[in-house]
């Protein structure tokens, strides 16, 4: 078996079903979001294996696969005090969307009756016959399904694969600079859904008073996100390696934040300094892709622009922490 071409064949599969959904937004994802967010738990899953003896190849494949189900994941279902449901293992409760288009994936999980199923658990089932499929050993297609399976919440006795994935799956959505693209979009996405009538679109406001959106966003909304992000998830990690990722990227975060917090005291760095990289992304489409974004960012953007030191380095770290290597 040429394992890089099954792979290479898998992740085609992986992209293409994440594309079968319509487009828009569901809870606090968009379309374009779940692939992204696959490539870059793939690249920080081997990196925390190699360090806590997991296996490479399986980390690989059950990051790969782990959110294979999740574009079936819609809205998340509440009771009569608008409280969100969760099932008996306390994991929310979501209504199920239902493709556009069908593929091999989206007919096997109509043939293993995986609807209404959580994500871990419907993922883990597609990845064992997915494997089996493409002649891998029992051991690597149990690995896999087990780490899938637990990758919201790992038991007492999990693998090192599986606290490696939970571990890269939890830092990316909520640690780190990746992290905070996300929230820039998640928190442009809710000021046009919450705006009033008489309140100017974003892209109005940004083309005309920038200042009106930004500071207020500099100065008190990502503040007090890093510090919920910090409180909140840490404690949650599994593993030495992870622990040490997510100081990391919350130093560098924190850096960011006090870098754009200084830099809204010197009006002409905002074509040059970080603040510009923030203007940049939050100029971008409805539905971005992450990773199309810190391609353009990384490939000509900062040297057209002559851009400064910080936000270079604001750059370089977003497509180090993209890739899994900080």
């Amino acid at each position: 078996m040429d394992v890089q071409a099954v792979i290479a064949e898998l992740d085609e599969l992986v992209y293409q079903t994440c594309h079968l959904w319509a487009p828009g937004w569901v809870a606090y994802n968009w379309s374009n979001y779940t692939y992204d967010h696959i490539q870059r738990v793939r690249g920080l899953a081997v990196n925390l294996a190699q360090r806590e003896g997991g296996d490479r190849l399986e980390c690989d494949l059950a990051a790969l696969l782990h959110d294979l189900t999740k574009p079936y994941d819609g809205e998340y279902l509440t009771d009569s005090q608008g409280k969100r449901l969760v099932d008996e293992s306390g994991f929310w409760v979501s209504a199920t969307r239902q493709p556009l288009g069908a593929n091999e994936v989206t007919r096997l999980y109509d043939r293993l009756h995986l609807n209404g199923q959580v994500h871990s658990r419907s993922s883990a089932a597609l990845s064992w016959h997915l494997l089996r499929k493409r002649g891998f050993v029992r051991s690597v297609r149990e690995h896999v399904a087990e780490a899938i399976s637990e990758h919201l919440g790992p038991g007492a006795e999990a693998s090192p694969n599986a606290l490696c994935l939970y571990d890269a799956d939890l830092i990316d959505a909520n640690i780190g600079l990746p992290a905070f693209v996300r929230h820039i979009y998640i928190h442009r996405h809710f000021y046009e859904m919450r705006r009033a009538p008489d309140q100017p679109a974003l892209a109005e406001l940004l083309a005309h008073a920038p200042r009106a959106y930004v500071e207020p966003y500099v100065r008190e909304a990502l503040p007090r996100w890093i510090e919920g992000k910090t409180h909140d998830f840490p404690p949650q990690l599994r593993t030495a390696a992870g622990r040490q990722v997510a100081q990391n990227r919350l130093a560098r975060i924190r850096a960011v934040s006090e870098q754009l917090i200084e830099e809204l005291t010197q009006e002409s760095v905002a074509e040059k300094g970080s603040l510009a990289v923030l203007l940049y992304l939050l100029q971008r489409s409805e539905e971005p892709s992450i990773a199309d974004e810190i391609a353009i960012l990384s490939n000509g953007w900062a040297s057209a622009r002559e851009m400064m030191p910080a936000a270079r380095q604001l750059i370089g770290d977003l497509a180090a922490e993209a890739a899994g290597t900080q």
